[in-house]
């Protein structure tokens, strides 16, 4: 327990000190790298959910529905696994719920650019320059997203936003 809360006091001081603008690499669960740099000009919704999470699984078909209606450019969403599980298992998980958009591995680590994950499911709102914009702890809706983008501004410099 003590090196749990050490390594995350230290995560935690360690992205207080990242930039506003933070580069996050993931692999799919083909192995394929994917970079949110790669992505400005869009805003995206990097969802934190693990199999083992009934609110994970009962939000996944709104993220669907978002990323349906966004493909393209607009946004996109990243669902992120919060477990050591095969890529096969995971796979014919999200198959089963019909879930299209990119579903990346991260293992058990808390720890992102964009703070510690602290409740499953968490959402990070991603604005189109690459900043932090939003948080939502606990499911979201596609028209929670819909609205975090309309009422967040696309600028720099922005406020985070906690839900």
């Amino acid at each position: 327990m003590l090196r749990f809360v050490a390594s995350t006091a230290l995560a935690l001081l360690l992205c207080a000190l990242c930039p506003a603008q933070a580069e996050y690499r993931l692999q799919d669960l083909d192995g394929n790298e994917h970079r949110l740099s790669a992505l400005r000009g869009e805003w995206v919704m990097i969802n934190f959910w693990a199999t083992w999470c009934p609110p994970c699984i009962h939000e996944m078909p709104e993220l669907e529905a978002f990323h349906q209606a966004h493909k393209g450019g607009k946004a996109t969403v990243w669902g992120v696994t919060f477990e050591d599980a095969s890529a096969h298992a995971i796979r014919e998980f999200v198959s089963e719920l019909g879930v299209t958009y990119p579903i990346l591995g991260l293992g058990q680590s808390p720890v992102t650019p964009f703070g510690t994950v602290r409740v499953l499911p968490t959402t990070f709102v991603i604005n189109p320059v690459g900043e932090l914009v939003r948080r939502f702890e606990g499911p979201v809706t596609a028209a929670r997203l819909e609205a975090s983008m309309r009422e967040t501004p696309a600028a720099p410099q922005q406020a985070l936003q906690a839900d």
